[in-house]
């Protein structure tokens, strides 16, 4: 097969390939990170790249590209193979993404290990889009440092399925994300030792959560049974190994621990979620939610767990959203509109020019749009002198115009970006009413709904409640708990009294599948109106 010399900057990475290897699969290679919530099908527009010289747009550039940016040799990774040598730039390579490492955790009920003197551990968080590590003193208990990244199989696709469906390929697909995720957490666990002065030999414990299909593909299992109906794991049970087994190269001698899942899409970080704030042991009706591709949701009663995964899909993760982006350097994490015609205040991370919005500016969009009477409870937008008719989307909002807050470009929520964050919180308000159904509670029983992980965290609850994201409590009952699977990780690592308590939770658990629910469309239609809903 003929090859051809790419170029990537800014590294300056000099690469062969061959004709038939797209751009996409050459940056996969060589482990630099682009943008592919799709996982490489053309259809999220996102694995933007700048060609010089510029092959001819595709038929899906045209319609995910604007003209502007197709005329500078703007096109998409997956979309081209390389038949001459050329040079690709891959645009905020070095964009930090803004990762919440931190986290509260209930104090009840917690033994720490003894005869540990002299010894540290790594907890680890697998999450889809992003890793934190923390390192802790086994004798003492306490974090003596953190780091974090974002999991490099994003480029993989960004959500859970567009992964397996890669590892589903062929076994090599299965080992190079493996290996991808292992050297990430040799990584982070090396970089934490040097910092702190720990000598990486004193490491003797390891442990892992995270959702079912992080799990299985950190482990090399098959993941082919969480791709299809009635999407079975692998495994359920915990599991114990050493690092020279796993694979992992920073701990070779550490006794390495797998917390244990419940479901296909209900994984150990779910359980670590409910440890870490102890919500078996509530007195009270009390919810735990945690957003993301699956939203997974527990409410405990007075003790009793029930729990199910809602497929919300990738809206508040910005990548179904036409200018959504994670929560880096410059997107734009909060909106308000004061005036309908005006240009709405934004803050924006970094502080530096937009350049698209994150997953608590989509849901502030909405919410704002909806209070200013720009959308009407069934999602229909109103045109105004900001909600302009997109010659591509039809009528879009125009959250910033060129020139604006220093923006080289436009920035829209589109109608069809409504429609995507209908999707999305009606999955998660749906499955919120049917385990409120099957355990029998209704809203005003509702003593605190505690909200995990980075979107929970950074999220608007005015904005929430306003496009009725979960039951209409009153405001102060909405709180944020940080990275609680980190918190569970760390009770993890220090106590094996932990481990029998999530263990234990694991086979106790009931665990609701909504596809099988009964009424669950008629809800879940219900359940996408942008106004709250009642019992």
């Amino acid at each position: 097969m003929r090859e051809h010399v790419l170029i990537l900057e800014p590294s300056g990475l000099r690469i062969a390939i061959g004709e038939q290897t797209t751009i996409l699969e050459a940056i996969r290679m060589v482990g630099l990170q682009v943008s592919s919530e799709c996982g490489g099908r053309g259809t999220c527009g996102k694995c933007r790249i700048i060609l010089n010289p510029a092959t001819a747009p595709t038929r899906v550039e045209t319609q995910l590209i604007g003209e502007h940016d197709i005329d500078v040799g703007v096109r998409l990774a997956c979309q081209h193979r390389i038949s001459f040598d050329t040079r690709a730039v891959i645009p905020h390579t070095s964009t930090a993404a803004k990762i919440l490492a931190s986290g509260v955790s209930s104090t009840s009920d917690f033994a720490l290990d003894e005869g540990h003197e002299g010894e540290f551990g790594i907890a680890v968080d697998l999450g889809t889009t992003t890793i934190v590590a923390y390192l802790l003193d086994l004798s003492k208990g306490n974090q003596i440092a953190n780091s974090a990244d974002l999991n490099p199989q994003v480029i993989f696709g960004e959500d859970v399925m567009s992964r397996i469906a890669y590892a589903m390929k062929d076994e090599k697909g299965r080992t190079l994300l493996k290996q991808r995720v292992l050297d990430k957490i040799d990584e982070l666990s090396t970089m934490l030792c040097n910092e702190s002065g720990v000598p990486s030999n004193k490491l003797s414990r390891l442990v892992v959560v995270g959702n079912t299909a992080m799990h299985h593909l950190a482990l090399g299992l098959d993941t082919s049974s969480l791709g299809l109906a009635p999407y079975e794991p692998q495994m359920r049970d915990a599991f114990t190994s050493n690092g020279r087994k796993i694979g992992l190269k920073s701990t070779p001698d550490a006794e390495v621990y797998f917390a244990p899942n419940v479901a296909g899409f209900v994984g150990s970080d779910t359980l670590a979620f409910i440890l870490s704030q102890r919500l078996d042991l509530a007195d009270d009706v009390v919810l735990g939610i945690d957003i993301g591709t699956n939203g997974e949701i527990v409410l405990s009663k007075r003790g009793e767990l029930f729990c199910c995964s809602a497929a919300a899909g990738s809206a508040f993760e910005g990548a179904t959203i036409s200018h959504g982006m994670r929560g880096q350097d410059g997107a734009i994490e909060h909106l308000t509109i004061r005036e309908i015609d005006d240009a709405p205040e934004i803050s924006v991370i970094g502080g530096g020019a937009p350049r698209g919005l994150c997953g608590s500016a989509i849901v502030d969009t909405v919410a704002e749009l909806l209070r200013n009477g720009l959308v009407d409870a069934g999602g229909r937008m109103k045109a105004s002198a900001r909600v302009v008719d997109d010659t591509k989307a039809g009528l879009a909002y125009l959250v910033v115009g060129a020139g604006e807050h220093a923006s080289k470009s436009r920035i829209m929520f589109t109608q069809r970006d409504v429609r995507q964050v209908q999707l999305a919180k009606g999955a998660i308000l749906a499955g919120t009413q049917i385990l409120m159904q099957v355990a029998n509670v209704r809203t005003e029983d509702i003593k605190a709904i505690y909200l995990a992980g980075a979107f929970g965290n950074y999220i608007d609850p005015s904005s929430a409640l306003r496009i009725s994201l979960f039951p209409p409590v009153d405001l102060e009952r909405i709180i944020a708990v940080g990275n609680a699977a980190g918190e569970g990780a760390k009770r993890l690592l220090v106590s094996r009294r932990s481990r029998g308590v999530i263990e234990q939770l694991r086979r106790k658990i009931n665990y609701y599948e909504l596809a099988t629910h009964d009424n669950f469309a008629d809800i879940f239609a219900q359940a996408t109106i942008l106004e709250s809903v009642h019992d």
